[in-house]
């Protein structure tokens, strides 16, 4: 196989970087949970107070405060005033993913073989969930740095004699730092696997990463700010965090996000493809080598880093795709060293081939009916459904002749065009879809000529963070203020634009502008009026 030297990966992922950042850049702010992280980060470079988490004008306590912190060190990098430029927050999600890849590759290369280190990368680069995470500004992409570092480390001492007191502490650093963005859902992704490998091998493996002194640098790390933010928030953070939040999750879907268990199963024929391939031929290769021989201890390991939280979140009632994020990079590990020792222990090449056009189908199917809900079937977009085509049909095609390298070049070819599509074709088409940017490109246009700018029925958190040093949320049944003193810009639903029109308050004011829109966090379509006086 023809596999590029140590060399050109880096110069691959320096490209990488380079491709999505254009996405970062040209996205608009996503609804609901990007939103609300870049709000609170934003809040809290406006307040200036980095200990309590504050979303605009609420308490935000579902996450500890690390992604928060990450975010308004981007913004202090390269923000200025408003801090509403919403690639800078999400340039430690693409940050943080590429450095994951590097280490990735830097570690696998050693442990195992260049091939193993590159298809592993490979397969991670070209998930639909990390190119998801990738562009938004989340905890997720973060997380997956922490448990990457943490779980590289770990099985370099699996490989070596041990680790260091310097590697001991650099492990549970990244421990720390994953506690600060996530609370301890890291040791789901770290401890666990490996107490799990311990009682399976009935080896003690915690020891290669124990140290008194280690730990007390991540309790230093780790504690302090539970401690300020206990007393800040007087245990309103504990209560939000843990009770309403963790608690609620585990008991029943919230948010309407229940599912039964096989949920991130079937998902990853969506989110780990082209990987999902060859991961029939990997479940089968692993309950062939379980009855008839031992798996090596790094195996263990890698095998306990994805099925543990697999299992643990298949069984949680609420379920989101991110959730197991970090899970992929073990699994991209292992079916890599497959394909290299060429473990085709009874390939399937039907459900194989399944699994090859099922993703392709659905996103071309999946850009065919948002283009014609959202916008037009030109000739350009027909082009683009050809295209499309062609690289589907080239795919089988190398895959029913069993060449494994074309079939990952095509595959990473649909990804590429995919994406080019995607921002350079679908988003600038989507205008239904981005309301508050519409909004604020109003508000920016008139700003200027009026004294103050309410809103009111739309009050999704893309708008607060996009205009909340703008604008005002102001209940329109409750103004009362002096149209004959101030001018006022009124943005409101078409629901409550009636009010403006029969209430004697607003008898002053004129429709400007309107637009139709449709708000995805809610599913339905909505009509945005602006009212000048």
């Amino acid at each position: 196989m023809n596999f590029l030297k140590e060399k050109s990966i880096y110069l691959l992922l320096f490209l990488t970087f380079l491709f999505y950042f254009q996405g970062v850049l040209e996205l608009p702010v996503m609804d609901r949970d990007e939103a609300r992280f870049v709000t609170a980060s934003k809040t809290m470079l406006e307040n200036e107070n980095f200990i309590d988490i504050q979303m605009h004008d609420e308490a935000r306590y579902k996450k500890p405060i690390g992604i928060y912190w990450i975010q308004s060190f981007s913004n202090y990098l390269f923000g200025k005033p408003p801090y509403d430029e919403i690639w800078i927050y999400r340039l430690p999600s693409l940050i943080g993913i590429i450095l994951s890849l590097i280490f990735l590759f830097i570690f696998l290369k050693d442990f195992y073989t260049e091939k193993v280190a590159f298809l592993s990368v490979y397969f991670l680069i070209f998930s639909f969930l990390t190119v998801s995470e990738m562009h938004q500004a989340k905890t997720d992409a973060s997380l997956f740095l922490s448990v990457i570092f943490c779980n590289l480390i770990f099985l370099k001492g699996l490989h070596g004699n041990g680790l260091s007191l310097s590697q001991k502490i650099i492990f549970w650093i990244s421990q720390a730092f994953g506690v600060l963005i996530k609370g301890p859902i890291i040791f789901i992704f770290t401890l666990l696997p490996i107490m799990v490998t311990s009682l399976i091998k009935k080896n003690n493996f915690i020891s290669l990463i124990w140290s008194k002194r280690a730990f007390l640098i991540f309790l230093i790390i780790s504690v302090p700010w539970f401690v300020l933010i206990s007393y800040e928030s007087d245990g309103l953070f504990w209560h939000e965090s843990v009770v309403h939040d963790l608690f609620n999750k585990i008991k029943s879907g919230q948010e309407s996000h229940g599912f039964p268990p096989g949920y991130y199963l079937i998902l990853m024929t969506l989110l780990f493809w082209p990987g999902v391939v060859f991961f029939p031929n990997f479940i089968k290769k692993i309950f062939t080598r379980w009855k008839r021989e031992k798996f090596k201890k790094d195996e263990l390991f890698l095998i306990s880093w994805f099925f543990i939280p697999l299992f643990i979140y298949e069984l949680v009632p609420t379920k989101l795709p991110h959730y197991i994020f970090p899970s992929y990079a073990a699994l991209s590990i292992l079916i890599s060293q497959s394909i290299v020792k060429k473990e085709w222990i009874g390939f399937s090449y039907r459900l194989s081939i399944f699994f090859l056009i099922f993703f392709p189908i659905v996103i071309t199917s999946g850009i065919f009916y948002i283009v014609k809900e959202y916008s037009n079937l030109d000739l350009f977009f027909w082009i683009i459904i050809t295209l499309l085509a062609i690289l589907i049909f080239l795919n089988i095609y190398f895959m029913l002749q069993k060449k494994i390298n074309s079939v990952l070049f095509f595959s990473g070819s649909f990804h590429v065009f995919i994406y080019v599509v995607a921002v350079y074709f679908l988003i600038p088409k989507l205008e239904k879809l981005w309301i508050s940017e519409k909004i604020n490109n109003v508000v920016n246009f008139n700003i200027k000529n009026v004294d103050k700018i309410l809103h009111f029925g739309f009050n999704e958190p893309s708008l607060i963070f996009l205009t909340s040093h703008k604008t005002l949320k102001k209940n329109i049944l409750d103004y009362s203020g002096n149209v004959k003193s101030e001018k006022i810009l009124y943005v409101v639903t078409d629901k409550y634009s009636k009010i403006i029109s029969e209430d004697d308050r607003y008898s002053e004011f004129k429709l400007l502008e309107e637009f139709e829109g449709f708000n995805y966090s809610q599913g339905k379509k909505v009509k945005i009026k602006f009212f000048l006086n």
